[in-house]
């Protein structure tokens, strides 16, 4: 499998050098950020190697992914498991932000900064995160993207030093718009705000 192979082994060739990166990349932050020796059995050098001379149709059939797998463990594991949708490792960041996280997000989104940069449209974002709030929208992705847009803005463009979310108010839940410093912090940010960050 390499670029010179069928459209497939192309597409498996792409993933591997690019999504796959990234991907073990977070994999190990995050494990050792839980002081966890995490470990990628299915990567095995001999495996990968066997699974590369395997012909397409034992990889794909239709839109049913890592058939020769799923063939070589039915009977060993529910069928509900075999058969449900890719689940990947998300995080519950919709779910947060319908709880302690919404005003936190909301100070980000909705403070002075952000509005005057034109880039977004505040009283939508106020409607969005209000439905996100009561159930009745799941904004979940959108907020996830606009925060780390402005977050970014304000990193590289700002040139404000590396942002991190401040913890929600455990007690009262209220956030303060306009609570970002509108100068850089002197003082350099530490590791784990800044895994918090990448991972907000």
């Amino acid at each position: 499998m390499n670029g010179r192979s069928g459209l497939l082994g192309r597409l498996l060739h792409t993933d591997i050098k690019t999504y796959l990166v990234e991907l073990l990349m977070k994999q190990d932050q995050m494990s050792m950020s839980a002081s966890i020796e995490s470990r990628v059995p299915f990567l095995d050098h001999t495996l990968v190697e066997f699974a590369a001379t395997l012909p397409d149709r034992l990889k794909l059939r239709g839109f049913t992914t890592k058939r020769i797998l799923r063939e070589a463990i039915r009977g060993l594991l529910p069928e509900e498991i075999l058969t449900r949708k890719k689940m990947g490792f998300p995080v519950p960041f919709g779910q947060w932000t319908r709880g302690r996280w919404q005003p936190v997000v909301r100070d980000v989104l909705l403070d002075r900064r952000t509005r005057e940069r034109g880039l977004i449209n505040p009283a939508a974002v106020e409607r969005m995160l209000d439905g996100h709030r009561d159930g009745t929208v799941n904004g979940g992705d959108a907020i996830w993207a606009l925060v780390n847009l402005e977050l970014w803005y304000r990193t590289f463009i700002d040139r404000a030093g590396v942002q991190s979310l401040p913890a929600p108010d455990r007690d009262s839940g209220l956030g303060t718009r306009d609570s970002f410093p509108t100068e850089p912090e002197s003082r350099t940010p530490n590791p784990e705000s800044r895994e918090r960050t990448a991972n907000v």
